[in-house]
């Protein structure tokens, strides 16, 4: 086993010192590795994207492709080592569960529905309202479509309390969800 410590970048043993902040450069992902918050340093992506740029490049930027090398026998990755992206897909799995255990008896009832809520935003008429919210056909807060998440970003300002219940899980997990690949205010 290693005496080094793993690049916080690829995971393999290729520090000397532990991260971070040893200066040292990954040979393996070429990851410089800066302490945190330093400004001068050689990495021009954040760790997140080098970790990225590593599982579809084989390094840390696409510039040094050709100084890396392949990982030694002595250079194991810790068993437990796993990419910010991996770690937090696991957080927001568990974070997934416990709002959908949380939520999980909650029905809007008689409460202000999303297509409501609309029409409410736009000082529509008690007859739009009720027309609305013939659209709102799901039973449980989970079968809200994500499109309608997506375009319904303002709703929660317009509905009741027992809307805003019933409709919050559905928001959190599209957020946790979605957060990083969208263009919608809801996020």
């Amino acid at each position: 086993m290693s005496s080094h410590y793993p690049c916080p970048c690829c995971g393999y043993r290729t520090l000397p010192q532990p991260p971070p902040g040893s200066w040292e450069i990954c040979p393996v992902c070429f990851w410089e590795d800066a302490p945190k918050l330093w400004d001068c340093t050689s990495n021009q992506v954040s760790l997140r994207q080098a970790q990225r740029n590593f599982l579809s490049l084989g390094a840390s930027e696409p510039q040094w492709s050709k100084d890396v090398r392949p990982a030694t026998a002595t250079e194991k990755r810790p068993s437990n080592w796993q990419t910010m992206d991996e770690q937090e897909a696991q957080r927001c799995a568990v974070l997934i569960q416990t709002i959908t255990a949380a939520f999980s008896d909650v029905l809007r009832e008689d409460g202000v529905s999303m297509h409501q809520a609309r029409v409410i935003d736009d000082y529509g008429s008690p007859e739009e309202e009720a027309q609305a919210r013939l659209l709102d056909i799901d039973t449980h807060w989970w079968e809200v479509p994500d499109a309608w998440i997506a375009e319904f970003y303002e709703i929660l300002s317009f509905v009741d309390p027992k809307g805003f219940r019933y409709y919050i899980p559905a928001y959190m997990i599209w957020t946790l969800k979605n957060y990083d690949n969208t263009w919608s205010n809801s996020a």
